[in-house]
Parts: C-alpha cells; sequence; structure tokens
C-alpha cells in the first residue's frame, strides 16, 4: 500500500492477496477456517449430482470453478463424475481460476489423479457451469456510512471522508440504500466486477455461488458492516489492520446487488435459497444422511456430525445462488 490513507477496498485487496499467496496452511483444522468441502465428500457429491442435468447437453461441457482452495471440491465433484458415469466424466473440462501460486501447487497435487483439470489466471469462454464457494466473500469491498467513506492509516486508524467515487453513490441510489444514514454499507464493486467477467465468459450456461451472505431485507441486521478477520477459527476483530496478510479478512456477499447487477451481464437468476433448503431439496444428500445416521461405525457417526454441521451452523448463514446466462 502507498500513501498515507487507502480506502478500506484498497486494504482489504492488499491483505487478502498478501493471506492468499503467503506459504501457510488456511484451510482445516489447522489453518484459519473450514469450507464445507474440507467437512465431508457429500459436499462435492451433491453439487456433481445437481451440476450433471445442467450441462450434460454440451458436447465438451466446462466447470470454471473460481478460487478451489485446497482442491477438495473439485476432487469430489470429479470423482462422483467417473465413478457414477465414466463417459460423462471424460467429456467434462474442470478448469480453475487461480491467482496465487501457494494454492495452485496444493490443488495441482490434490487433482493430480485427474488429467481434464486445467488452471487459468484468465476467464476463459464458457460453455457449461461457473462455480464458486466462499469466492465472493474475500473480495474487497468500499464502506460508507451517511456520504463518508472509509480509509485507513498507515498505523492502523480508521477514517471517514467524503465519497469520491461516482459509482458508489450509483449503487447506494440503485440499491436503495442511500436512507440508511446511520449504517456501515458495503459496496461490492469488485464483486460487480467478477459478474461482467462471467457474464462475458459464459457462453451458454450457469453461475453457481455459494456463500454467506445477506439481501437486502437482511442488511439491517448488521448495522456495523460485516466484515471480519479469522485466526485459527477464531473471530480477531481488534487486530484487523496490525494483522492484515496474516489473518483471513473476509465479509458477507450482497446477494440482492449479485442479483440485481447480474441482469446487466445478462445472468437471470433461477433461485436463491439457503444452503440448508438446497441440501435438503437433494435426494443424494438426504440418502446419505439417512445411511449415516442408521450406522454403528465411529467413522460415519463422525461424517454425520459433520453433515450436521453443514445444516445448522452453516444452513442458515449460507445460501446457493444460481443464474443463468440468456441467450
Amino acid at each position: 500500500m502507498e500513501g498515507r490513507l487507502v480506502t478500506f477496498r484498497d486494504f482489504m485487496k492488499f491483505a487478502v492477496e498478501q493471506y492468499y499467496c503467503s506459504p501457510f496452511e488456511k484451510i482445516g483444522s489447522a489453518g484459519d477456517f473450514f469450507t464445507a468441502p474440507e467437512l465431508d465428500r457429500v459436499f462435492g457429491y451433491t453439487l456433481a449430482d445437481f451440476i450433471k442435468p445442467l450441462i450434460s447437453r454440451y458436447r465438451e461441457p466446462v466447470i470454471l470453478e473460481l478460487g478451489a482452495g485446497t482442491g477438495k471440491m473439485a476432487y469430489d465433484i470429479l470423482n462422483y463424475f467417473y465413478t457414477n458415469d465414466p463417459a460423462f466424466a471424460e467429456r467434462v473440462k474442470y478448469i480453475i481460476y487461480e491467482k496465487s501460486n501457494y494454492m495452485t501447487d496444493i490443488q495441482m497435487r490434490t487433482l493430480a489423479p485427474f488429467k481434464n483439470v486445467s488452471w487459468v489466471t484468465y476467464f476463459p469462454e464458457v460453455e457449461g457451469i461457473v462455480i464458486s464457494n466462499e469466492f465472493f466473500d474475500a473480495l474487497p469491498i468500499h464502506v460508507v456510512k451517511g456520504n463518508k467513506e472509509l480509509y485507513v492509516s498507515e498505523d492502523g486508524k480508521e477514517v471517514w471522508m467524503d465519497i469520491k467515487d461516482e459509482r458508489i453513490k450509483g449503487f447506494l441510489e440503485r440499491m436503495g440504500y442511500d436512507n440508511l444514514k446511520g449504517y456501515r454499507i458495503e459496496i461490492p464493486l469488485d464483486a460487480i466486477e467478477f459478474l461482467q467477467k462471467i457474464g462475458d465468459a459464459l457462453k451458454s450456461g450457469y453461475n453457481l455461488i455459494i456463500d454467506y451472505g445477506y439481501t437486502s431485507d437482511e442488511i439491517k441486521n448488521f448495522p456495523e458492516g460485516t466484515v471480519v478477520g479469522y485466526s485459527r477459527h477464531r473471530v480477531i476483530q481488534e487486530k484487523l489492520y496490525s494483522m492484515a496478510g496474516e489473518i483471513d479478512i473476509t465479509a458477507h456477499v450482497n446477494f440482492s446487488a449479485i442479483i440485481e447487477y447480474g441482469k446487466d451481464f445478462s445472468l437471470e437468476p433461477c433461485f436463491l435459497k439457503s444452503l440448508r433448503d438446497f441440501l435438503m431439496d437433494s435426494s443424494l444428500f438426504i440418502k446419505n444422511l439417512l445411511t449415516l445416521n442408521a450406522s454403528q461405525s465411529p467413522e460415519e457417526i463422525e461424517r454425520f456430525t459433520r453433515l450436521k454441521t453443514m445444516l445448522v451452523s452453516m444452513g442458515d448463514r449460507f445460501k446457493v445462488l444460481l443464474q443463468r446466462k440468456r441467450p
């Protein structure tokens, strides 16, 4: 970061890039946070079962995953395809968009058994589906309150200055947030830019986003915003600035904004539902849940507990959005 003051957006961009490019464990029991794919393979299997009928009509269906973490979700999706329909699996091209060399190395080791996986740092043309799990929450956001934007000083002090970016004012007006004067409002301009990239890349097919977030109807539940830092599975709020680059800094996804601005890029909403509802709508997930519940095996009892974690701890906080590229 250069200069004595930077927008919170620029601070968060710097901190997140430093964090994900640094060579230390981030995901899992020895890291800073868990993701659903790390809890159990049934999450990836459920996604694969949901995705397959959406993309099976394409001769060479593409799955473009944004920020694949350890590669566990990609592994489970491909493993499900190869186990249940090898002919279909051979047709699939699995592409991972990843900017971190450190994370790419981990993913390559995880996905070494599969020959149809490749990595890119740009958005290729896609006929199929773009998927992301806990990707949008790491994109930097502008923070405003009233007619002021949040800046951060070199010594970690918060400073509020007049809003200069007209895109922020346009966002507040379009989303109907310009009357929420006492709230910290988070402006996801970077997420909107990614939506445009997805819309441009997606020649035919779908965009699937899984992340924790809120809608405009729920925004009043977060008067101080949603920015938070995690370290070793604990919230690190008071050291957010001093530990930049060492902790996972995230913000909830504004799904109402994703839906609204997605329309500009020919991305039509198919559904928005809680992760719990998405999983409970899956016959594959229900079958596994019932099977594990009936088992006396210690390993399967533990797996059943992890599936309950998906449904209870993550079920309401996380949402699933499916958008279709308009012809």
